[in-house]
């Protein structure tokens, strides 16, 4: 749980970068930014499924 929450905060923190990269029109703001959108999707993407995973197990399990 621990890694997860710190992959949340430095992708967030670079989807912020980014954005204020874009609104100073500073260079390569706009990949900074599209890069941590897409990686923050499929890092979210992957956790839902595996907390789907572990949901399932317990409901397995308590039956």
């Amino acid at each position: 749980m621990k890694t997860e929450n710190l992959i949340y905060g430095l992708g967030s923190a670079l989807v912020i970068a980014g954005a204020l990269m874009k609104i100073l029109h500073l260079t390569y703001g706009n990949q900074i930014f599209l890069f941590s959108l897409i990686g923050m999707t499929i890092f979210q993407s992957w956790h839902v499924t595996k907390l789907k995973k572990t949901i399932k197990d317990l409901e397995t399990k308590s039956q």
